[in-house]
């Protein structure tokens, strides 16, 4: 715990209505699955900054556009098949043509195809949070003095279905987007001891 007061005694040490803040956001942590729920709240509360915003957006991402890669393998190759007859020529048809030569040629299992589909999402949505992250990259085709003119983003925390803003800024996405990992592998296939 890096010399930090254990959970109880942090606790202990917090005006009423940020020790409440605190047992909340740990319950809540805790509710989404997060590997040590006291640790994720008593960063919030220190630091002010929006780990719960980030980790309900960085798990989300896992849960909703990564694994899914893996886990519905058999679907979508279904469905590239189905694609593939009604037309050939459509959006993304070659990736569906070299998809199904993989699978019915080369041999290549749909769990393989899984693990390779679930890594480009993966880089796919680093690259992404990255680019969230870092506004001002430089364009090459874009002359230096018009992109200090050009408009910039921001990723920010808002609460409630009215989407109140709380003026906490979420950066550094990108970081900690491995560690989100539901299955707490980091992106590792399980083994067969799992």
């Amino acid at each position: 715990m890096d010399g930090q007061p254990a959970w109880s005694e942090w606790l202990a040490s917090l005006d009423g209505d940020v020790r409440d803040k605190a047992m909340v956001l740990r319950d809540r942590f805790e509710a989404l699955g997060a590997r040590e729920p006291e640790e994720w709240a008593r960063a919030e509360v220190r630091d002010g900054i929006a780990h719960l915003a980030r980790f309900r957006l960085l798990r989300g991402l896992w849960s909703e556009h990564i694994d899914p890669q893996r886990d519905a393998v058999e679907t979508w190759i279904a469905n590239t098949r189905r694609e593939l007859a009604r037309d050939s020529a459509g959006p993304f048809s070659n990736a569906g043509k070299a998809l199904l030569r993989m699978v019915d040629e080369l041999g290549v299992t749909p769990g393989e195809v899984g693990a390779l589909a679930r890594l480009v999402a993966y880089k796919t949505i680093f690259g992404v949070l990255y680019g969230l992250d870092e506004p001002n990259l430089a364009e090459d085709d874009v002359p230096e003095i018009l992109q200090e003119q050009l408009p910039s983003w921001l990723l920010v925390e808002v609460v409630g279905k009215d989407l109140r803003l709380t003026g906490r800024v979420l950066t550094g996405l990108h970081e900690d987007l491995l560690t989100m990992d539901p299955s707490r592998r980091d992106g590792r296939a399980a083994t067969d001891s799992e």
